[in-house]
């Protein structure tokens, strides 16, 4: 199972989202906290990974729509 060192301070921080195929996460999460004491970082191993797609499509209105339709 692949692990992952994840800064728990900021999730929105991608760049500490690397898959390691070991527990090297658990090395890679100390060298983090070693440049910046004041993050909380977290290693997980990866049980499941999960994608969707979405798709959008746009068209011309019919002839004769002026009003938005209502819910």
């Amino acid at each position: 199972m692949p692990y992952v060192a994840v800064n728990l301070t900021n999730d929105y921080d991608t760049a500490y989202k690397t898959c390691y195929a070991t527990q090297e996460a658990d090395a890679r999460a100390r060298e983090i906290l070693n440049q910046f004491a004041s993050v909380q970082m977290g290693v997980c191993q990866v049980l499941k990974d999960y994608s969707a797609k979405i798709s959008i499509t746009a068209k011309e209105p019919a002839a004769g729509e002026t009003e938005p339709p209502t819910a």
